[in-house]
């Protein structure tokens, strides 16, 4: 593959926005992640080791991202978790555990086309 410059433009067109922490689809492992602004959009970055690096949408809109960002805050956790775990390994075996910032809300839903209900963490 030849670089150009005008790939080389696009790929520093890109907006770091702030780093986090995501999942390996493949594997589930842990992994750091980027989420950065290209083209009016909100993608996420992560790369695991066995698996490469993944990039995904993660807002259509980044009008509509940095509005929810203004109010995006660390909750209290829950007070009660009632799981017991010898070791906790989110997200594959806690359920709410002490380890979880944001308590249970009436409704937390991403609405995405690309959504085919079989995810094993939101759909058990």
């Amino acid at each position: 593959m030849t670089i150009t410059a005008e790939l080389v433009e696009k790929k520093t067109a890109k907006k770091l926005i702030t780093k986090t922490r995501s999942i390996c689809p493949e594997c589930n492992a842990i992994l750091p992640a980027e989420i950065f602004e290209d083209n009016n959009k909100i993608y996420i970055r992560k790369n695991c080791p066995k698996h490469g690096e993944f990039e995904e949408l993660y807002f259509g809109d980044a009008s509509i991202y940095h509005k929810f960002a203004k109010w995006l805050r660390d909750g209290k956790g829950t007070g009660n978790p009632n799981v017991e775990v010898p070791r906790v390994a989110c997200p594959a075996n806690c359920g709410l555990c002490s380890e979880h910032l944001s308590h249970t809300a009436l409704a937390n839903i991403v609405v995405t086309n690309r959504c085919d209900l079989h995810c094993w963490y939101c759909f058990f």
